[in-house]
């Protein structure tokens, strides 16, 4: 102020001061999406009714509003009404048991939560309505930590850590009894340790290791571990989906003087995207993501530092791109069986006033962080309506976080694309309104890595409604010789006032075959397992995209397989899609195929460093199992007396295949694709014939 008071004209005096201070107020009246978006927050705070209970995990109901929780010390499940202030409480039947993490499930059409006792080391169901515990015991000593619970129409699973015995625990709840059968498996090496955060989906969990993050899937009973970057001794916290089946996760360290807190996605299950938290002993804990606008919001414990706050990536810009070196492990789990205990609780209602105040956001580099002080937020779930809800175990507090300003977002579709030497990909560039948020958002790219263009964005401009969402298209080019590489896209959107950036990943293959499936979506298998993102599509994608189509031979096959394909494919796949028993029985039937293709990419694996190679011993492998069992069982069964008066020549048989394969050889050395294109599906058509026919002699011959 002084400064500005020397800065007038002589005469001016205490008239000239307002006049300055009435413009700097117009410049914050008349600016509100510069200032807003960043500058103003309501946070408004429920104090749970049992005084120090320490709430810890939140949970969201099924209809995605706030909320269940635990108190870890107060020992109890409550529940909070924001529309009524009212807080119902239930007693934990065993004292002492510090319930630590939750989660929200129907069961027979009744809610249903499922809980761990990180102190008496147990899992527990709760139902409400009933106000009846069944608490399962779990192994003496494992510090039974994060639970998650998989989304299916079949047996209800729940997942959890073991944070003490480097274990992780799936329990499969039989309603007939009450009991369940416990899977408990200790984790591979590469994980570090031990998990703390596990995210259940339909037939693979995801885990937030020590040192890695882990997919378990059930199809191939095996776990996949992508390391995480080392920062000191920071270790892998939470993990969560967004609606990409992309997994993001926390990492961080309790230290007050700490940087090393990170937050990160897994791209494409090949590359990691970190950003790291500006704060320092920041500790960040649950990570929580609107999908509406695909923001990422994260809890800042901060214990030692005592400046808790939440924190929101609010620039997908930057950050740091890793390539981790995947490695797989087989599990090996065995069940037990569990009794439950039953215990009767009663529930306590208790009304109480919130109170609310305005939180500071501070921008920082990609984030914006509120801070809330010595509140310890452990928990940071954003609800229906984009709320973010936060426990606060230091203040004994249950948080709504509620935005004031308007903003937009800007993201990506897809956020990483994997493209060949001379390939290209169209991506959708949308600006998403936040919080009534409209305007025209310019485009433009900021930086291309080298041999990589850009077209201009069409429109050029997105027109973003209040509550809405503008959309733009560009398409990326690579170069014929570009190298095989990451790169980094970054692309940014401004209203003149507000400025958003964001970024599009570019893997780019060391290959000059096209990439002849590129985004060509498994019908059937989609149709048949209800989404792109089930573990069984993806690991049917994965082994056309990441083994097949990394060849020469393999992606010329699949040009060949894909014109066939594709010409009948639609049609089948919208018949399975509306006949539900179809789909059942089609579940059942591919999962022979998803094994044979599994161990196929395993040997593909191995030889990886000789992809051509690799391609022809993995394709013999997987066409041999296909052909043996789709084709050869049933022959064998349909045909069996005719068989067993046949002979085999197995010599004519062996040439029948020598010869195409000899021919991929020469077209390998001439670099010719139309003989490979010829001699790739001649192999594939011999060796299932081939493998056919021996199964159903052998069937035949053993069957009387």
């Amino acid at each position: 102020m002084p400064l500005i008071w020397r800065s007038l004209p002589n005469g001016l005096g205490s008239a000239g001061l307002l006049i300055v201070l009435l413009f700097i107020g117009s410049l914050w009246v008349f600016m509100p999406s510069a200032y807003a978006a960043v500058g103003s927050a309501t946070l408004t705070e429920w104090t749970v009714p049992t005084p120090r209970s320490g709430v810890w995990s939140l949970s969201l109901d099924t209809s995605g509003n706030c909320c269940w929780f635990l108190e870890y010390f107060g020992n109890k499940v409550g529940h909070l009404d924001p529309a009524t202030n009212m807080f119902q409480e239930w007693t934990i039947p065993i004292s002492g048991a510090n319930p630590y993490s939750i989660a929200i499930t129907t069961i027979s059409g009744s809610l249903t939560l499922w809980g761990t006792e990180f102190g008496a080391d147990k899992i527990f169901m709760f139902s409400p309505t009933s106000g009846l515990f069944r608490e399962y015991n779990v192994t003496y000593g494992s510090g039974v930590g994060y639970i998650s619970v998989e989304p299916s129409n079949g047996p209800v699973r729940v997942w959890f850590t073991e944070m003490f015995r480097n274990v992780n625990g799936e329990a499969i709840y039989d309603p007939s009894t009450g009991n369940v059968t416990l899977y408990q498996d200790e984790f591979p090496v590469a994980v570090g340790g031990g998990a703390y955060g596990v995210y259940a989906t339909s037939n693979s969990v995801w885990f937030a290791g020590f040192s890695a993050l882990v997919r378990w899937d059930r199809a191939s009973n095996q776990y996949t571990m992508w390391p995480l970057p080392v920062h000191g001794s920071a270790v892998g916290r939470f993990i969560t989906l967004d609606q990409n089946g992309e997994p993001w996760f926390t990492q961080g360290v309790t230290d007050g003087n700490s940087t090393n807190n990170y937050l990160g996605v897994l791209r494409g299950n090949t590359t990691l995207q970190e950003w790291q938290i500006p704060s320092a002993g920041s500790d960040p804990r649950g990570i929580s993501i609107d999908s509406s606008i695909q923001r990422v919001w994260v809890a800042e414990e901060s214990q030692a530092a005592g400046n808790g706050g939440v924190a929101s990536l609010i620039e997908s810009g930057g950050g740091r791109i890793i390539s981790p070196v995947v490695t797989t492990a087989l599990s090996a789990a065995t069940p037990t069986v569990l009794s439950p205990i039953l215990s009767l609780e009663n529930v306590s209602s208790t009304s109480v006033i919130p109170t609310t105040r305005l939180v500071a956001g501070s921008a920082s580099g990609s984030f914006v962080e509120y801070a809330v002080g010595q509140v310890q937020p452990h928990e940071a779930l954003v609800d229906s309506k984009g709320d973010v809800w936060i426990s606060e175990p230091g203040v004994n507090e249950i948080a709504r976080l509620s935005h004031t300003g308007s903003d937009f977002a800007l993201n990506a579709s897809p956020p990483m694309v994997t493209l060949p030497q001379g390939g290209s990909e169209g991506v959708t560039v949308s600006g998403v309104s936040i919080s009534g948020y409209a305007g025209h958002v310019t485009l433009a790219v900021r930086a291309v890595p080298p041999n990589v263009t850009v077209s201009v964005f069409s429109p050029g401009q997105l027109n973003v409604p209040s509550g809405g969402t503008g959309l733009s298209k560009l398409v990326i080019r690579i170069a014929p010789e570009a190298s095989g590489e990451t790169g980094v896209i970054t692309i940014q959107g401004t209203d003149g006032n507000l400025t958003r950036t964001m970024t599009v990943i570019v893997m780019i293959t060391n290959s000059t075959v096209p990439a002849a499936s590129n985004g060509l979506k498994c019908l059937i298998a989609t149709a048949t397992y209800g989404s792109e993102l089930s573990p069984e599509v993806q690991l049917l994608r994965n082994f056309r995209d990441n083994s097949l189509a990394k060849s020469r031979v393999g992606s010329s096959f699949l040009i060949v397989f894909n014109a066939w394909y594709y010409s009948f494919s639609p049609s089948v796949a919208d018949f399975i899609s509306t006949h539900e028993v179809l789909r059942s029985v089609m579940q059942v039937g591919l999962y022979p195929l998803i094994a044979f293709l599994s161990l196929a990419s395993l040997i593909y694996g191995e030889l990886s460093a000789y992809p051509e190679w690799a391609t022809v011993v993995s394709g013999l492998v997987a066409c041999s199992l296909i052909g043996g069992f789709y084709v050869g069982l049933p022959l064998g069964l349909i045909a069996r007396r005719r068989l067993m008066k046949r002979k085999l020549n197995l010599t004519a048989l062996g040439v029948v295949l020598l010869g195409p394969v000899a021919m991929i050889l020469v077209g390998e050395v001439l670099l010719w694709r139309a003989l490979l294109m010829i001699s790739s599906s001649l192999v594939v058509f011999s060796a299932l014939t081939i493998s056919g026919l021996v199964t159903a002699k052998a069937v035949s011959c053993i069957l009387p």
